[in-house]
């Protein structure tokens, strides 16, 4: 299975609303980090625009984990409705319920990380820049 193939039946399986925002997300994060790359090796150097961009990059990652959670939960309690009103369930079935509910808090759950370690790159590089000037 490509790489490919495992995002498409991760989309599916995580629900397409949610995962169209989530990479809507995960592109924000790379144009954000790309404009703070090009700000701290500009000639021009904004701390300011540096410090909101590099404030806005981690928002994103921890806005990003907050919705997968509630989403997740949203649907564990509609899941938990539908199971509560049917008498025989397969345990194979609330596996891959489960399984499937995963998908999105994981994907979330690496954004907030990436956005993290980029985060704390660029606060080196601001501390850096500001201790030189």
């Amino acid at each position: 299975m490509s790489v490919a193939d495992l995002l498409k039946q991760n989309f599916m399986d995580g629900g397409p609303g949610f995962m169209t925002l989530h990479y809507l997300m995960w592109i924000l994060v790379i144009i954000f980090s790309v404009r703070a790359a090009k700000n701290i090796h500009s000639t021009n150097y904004d701390y300011r625009k540096l410090e909101k961009l590099n404030t806005t990059i981690l928002f994103i990652g921890g806005f990003g984990l907050l919705l997968s959670l509630f989403y997740r939960t949203m649907g564990m309690y509609s899941a938990f409705s539908v199971l509560e009103t049917t008498s025989d369930i397969s345990p194979t079935l609330v596996a891959g319920g489960m399984k499937a509910s995963l998908v999105a808090p994981l994907y979330s759950l690496f954004l907030f990380l990436v956005t993290g370690i980029i985060w704390f790159i660029f606060r080196l590089k601001i501390i850096d820049k500001k201790l030189a000037a």
